[in-house]
């Protein structure tokens, strides 16, 4: 076929796939072999040899779908476009197939008519140079229409007002059924999720978290399980959800579908959060709070230890916090906190990590820094702590503060030692800038 007739078939091809992602899309020769083909379902069901450019398309059909198909593929070559819903054996799968002629116009169609490509009969058919066929996979439609024509009451009066999101899925993860809570907690009405897979609205990172229960839930090792997910709900928000899984089967133990339960758990994640924030961070400022920040001390002298990994270690103290506390208030004192912190986090780096340890002492951790460096840092620090400016009233104040630092490196003792020193440096600091003034 030439160049000219392939191009339009290229292009139909990536059209189709982008709005059919479940359908196989190929082009066949008038003697029923592929010229070109793909499709996510070729990878998904089937074998994607048998469907290589020049093999015949019969191989890449069971018999039974074959003999019902074969005649709409032939009518293509007679400049016919026909559709038929087919089954496969067992009703396991249904497959809507559609099928028209391929046309080519221009001045290759004599050459392709010459090769075999063309009718050549010189009837006014001879355009018709091959087919183009989308097989689309629509069993989850065609099992939820059975489903939703059983008549109501029973399971599917109690399924429908379940206060738990709960939804049938085919063995392909496709959902059959979704009840009223499951839409409700998505975002997504049931006509927009039946016929898709559950693992589309599924945060990558999460898609196979359940591996390996899924393998055992198969082989009849488990009964159910139960996994955390996060997923996307229809206005793009992350939701964690509660995932519960069992499996139907038939009365000969093959597996028929999923039962799924879905319970939205993002206010108790939001909560755990907030406490375990509370935990570690401190209330006024936001700051890490003393526990958190000497758990980070200890990992950072570890990988000096074991690396040989230099950081640098600084221990602030607000100059004269009580007394600006007694004169204006303790809400200016606590903005004075407030207002140096956020100082201090503008100013250094995102690996740096800032902490209150007592009532008017703050600490940094700075990584992978040495003790040239941490000198520059105090030093641009001691700047930046004085142009705040709290508004106390009649008053404008500049806060000062005493700064101090210990090098961290393989020779540290520990944690403990290393802090000692920044404080010993500190007040060292502190009584070089009285005995200056």
């Amino acid at each position: 076929m030439s160049d000219e007739a392939m191009a339009p078939a290229d292009y139909a091809s990536v059209a189709a796939l982008r709005e059919l992602p479940e359908a196989l899309i190929f082009v066949f020769d008038r003697n029923l072999r592929f010229v070109v083909s793909a499709g996510q379902a070729l990878e998904r069901h089937g074998n994607p040899s048998t469907c290589r450019e020049g093999q015949f398309v019969a191989g890449a059909f069971p018999a039974e779908v074959w003999a019902l198909a074969e005649p709409l593929f032939r009518s293509a070559l007679h400049g016919e476009t026909r559709s038929r819903e087919i089954w496969t054996a067992g009703q396991r799968h249904c497959l809507m197939v559609d099928a028209g002629p391929l046309r080519v116009n221009g001045p290759d169609a004599a050459n392709d008519a010459a090769n075999g490509l063309g009718n050549g009969s010189g009837d006014g058919s001879g355009d018709v140079a091959g087919g183009v066929a989308v097989v689309l996979d629509i069993t989850a439609r065609r099992q939820a229409d059975l489903l939703a024509r059983q008549p109501p009451g029973g399971f599917e009066e109690v399924f429908e007002w379940a206060p738990i999101g709960t939804g049938l899925l085919d063995r392909e993860g496709r959902w059959l059924l979704v009840n009223r809570a499951l839409c409700e907690i998505t975002g997504y009405t049931s006509e927009e999720l039946i016929g898709t897979r559950l693992d589309g609205i599924v945060h990558p990172d999460d898609v196979y978290n359940d591996h390996e229960q899924r393998a055992q839930l198969l082989t009849g090792q488990i009964p159910a399980f139960q996994v955390e997910k996060r997923y996307f709900d229809a206005a793009g928000e992350t939701v964690s959800a509660i995932v519960s899984v069992s499996l139907v089967r038939d009365h000969d133990g093959a597996p028929l579908h999923h039962i799924v339960q879905i319970q939205d758990i993002s206010e108790r994640k939001d909560l755990e959060e907030h406490q375990r924030r509370l935990a570690d961070h401190d209330p006024l400022t936001g700051l890490r709070n003393r526990r958190l920040f000497e758990h980070d001390l200890k990992l950072q002298v570890a990988r000096a230890h074991r690396y040989g990994e230099a950081a640098g270690l600084m221990v602030i103290d607000l100059d004269d916090s009580r007394r600006v506390s007694d004169v204006h208030g303790h809400s200016v004192g606590d903005e004075t906190l407030r207002a140096v912190s956020r100082a201090l986090t503008r100013r250094l780096r995102e690996t740096d990590l800032v902490a209150r340890l007592g009532a008017d002492q703050l600490a940094v951790l700075l990584p992978h820094i040495d003790e040239e460096g941490i000198a520059v840092v105090a030093e641009g620090l001691s700047r930046v702590i004085p142009a705040c400016t709290i508004d106390a009233g009649v008053d404008v104040l500049h806060p000062s503060a005493s700064i101090g630092f210990a090098l961290i490196d393989e020779h540290t003792e520990s944690a403990g030692r290393a802090l000692v020193d920044a404080e010993g440096a500190m007040r060292a600091a502190r009584r070089s800038a009285a005995g200056a003034s």
